[in-house]
């Protein structure tokens, strides 16, 4: 992918796409089901014009330098021009028209120390206003395993994070109007305004399950209903004439 520096001269400069760090399942389930939820979320809600929710793909914020690239497992753009990020490998600060201000990390043994100590930074340059991470094992690698800054003046300031039941914590983000809620072995997110779950990909599955199982239920009792009343037609053709019984 391409892109032209603004002024002259014209030079090409390059974008590449990424990144290729080694994940695992536990990593790649916690990463879609969120995308999902959010994606899913946003498409039904008509005050979402510009909404975008990026997994995973190199974001760039440097006009002409492809070096300063930073690649949240989630972010959520507002005021986008989705029509210029749309199945786009990466996502260009300058072409989408704004900034992610959500960016969550979801940590590995391999990403870990930079989701601490180098994506900070790159986020407050970036312009992200709330900064979460997420450890998927429940606290191998983060205690506490839900972790959110929010900028304020200038500075990362920690998101409060409350316990939630036996083993599950909740941290609210003000810039999405949703509770993140750590419930082992899920994050789910909590629609504040509906005071409602946001459904993942395995919600839905679950409810098109029970969909067809009800479905079939009825198509079954339809199907006896019409069996009785077969038989019953039968048994009054049977009866002789002037019978009452």
């Amino acid at each position: 992918m391409t892109s032209l520096v603004t002024g002259p001269p014209e030079v090409e400069v390059e974008y590449p796409e990424g990144p290729n760090v080694p994940e695992g399942d536990l990593h790649l389930r916690r990463r879609v089901e969120l995308l999902f939820a959010l994606r899913h979320w946003y498409a039904g809600r008509t005050d979402s014009d510009g909404a975008w929710v990026s997994c995973d793909i190199n974001v760039y914020y440097k006009q002409g330098d492809p070096k300063t690239v930073v690649a949240p497992d989630i972010a959520v753009a507002f005021g986008v021009d989705v029509a210029a990020v749309e199945n786009q490998s990466t996502y260009k600060v300058w072409e989408a028209g704004a900034p992610p201000c959500f960016a969550l990390e979801i940590a590995s043994h391999k990403t870990v120390r930079a989701d601490l100590h180098v994506k900070p930074s790159k986020y407050a340059e970036l312009g992200v206003s709330e900064y979460w991470r997420l450890d998927p094992t429940g606290g191998e690698l983060l205690d506490p395993p839900l972790q959110g800054e929010r900028r304020h003046f200038g500075r990362w300031e920690p998101i409060d994070i409350l316990a939630e039941g036996a083993d599950g914590l909740r941290g609210r983000s003000r810039v999405l109007g949703l509770d993140l809620c750590w419930m082992p072995p899920k994050l789910r997110l909590w629609d504040l305004s509906e005071a409602a779950w946001l459904p993942d990909a395995g919600d839905l599955a679950a409810q098109a399950s029970a969909a067809e199982a009800r479905a079939a239920a009825a198509e079954a009792r339809a199907a006896s209903a019409e069996a009785e009343l077969s038989e019953l037609r039968a048994r009054l053709r049977r009866m002789p004439p002037g019978s009452d019984s």
